[in-house]
């Protein structure tokens, strides 16, 4: 019986019409190569708490072109990413309803994942928010898995349901045994999440 169920955010409930480094390359005509190693280097350490977003954007800024602050960086790129799909928050309500815990659950650094949560309202939706940035880990490790099964408070496994858009990340969850199912569209969701609630 499914007792937790765990939402991804983005790409689940909140979707990115286009991501932050192409629209920035394409609206201020900034190389996407000037960009990229960016997120394959600093971005990473700031997924799992290990370094702070705003003093990593701080050291491109001149490179970047950018001439206001670090705070208006961050409002650019945040602010564009607020379509949500209230079907899942709808599903939620019923869910909780029903005496399932719903969580949060989101690879992210701690301003975005704050934006998220606080900003655009999802705190009010959900028991809690399980992040990367504060676990340690990502989605990949299975470390990030166990110290969320422990913050649970250790449930049987099959008791957990995990929805996230990333097969890698659905993978990981079954590794170390909890329920997964990846998110294509609401449709399909829907009729998924039907049949675990009758």
């Amino acid at each position: 019986m499914i007792t937790t169920i765990l939402f991804d955010i983005y790409g689940m409930i909140v979707f990115r019409k286009i991501r932050f480094s192409q629209r920035f390359s394409e609206e201020f005509r900034v190389p996407i190569e000037k960009l990229t190693p960016f997120f394959r280097n600093e971005f990473q350490l700031c997924l799992t708490g290990k370094a702070d977003l705003k003093n990593e954007l701080k050291k491109h800024l001149l490179e970047w072109g950018w001439k206001e602050s670090t705070e208006k960086l961050l409002q650019y790129w945040f602010e564009h990413d607020k379509d949500i799909e209230g079907g899942i928050l709808d599903s939620v309500e019923k869910l909780r309803k029903n005496r399932i815990k719903c969580f949060l659950n989101t690879q992210n650094e701690k301003y975005i994942t704050h934006y998220a949560f606080e900003t655009l309202g999802l705190k009010k939706y959900f028991d809690g928010i399980f992040s990367t940035n504060k676990i340690g880990y990502t989605k990949s490790q299975k470390e990030y898995w166990q110290k969320i099964y422990e913050k649970l408070g250790k449930p049987n496994k099959k008791s957990v349901l995990c929805w996230d858009d990333e097969e890698k990340n659905i993978q990981s969850a079954k590794n170390f045994g909890f329920l997964a199912e990846l998110y294509t569209d609401f449709n399909n969701y829907k009729n998924k999440i039907n049949d675990i609630i009758k």
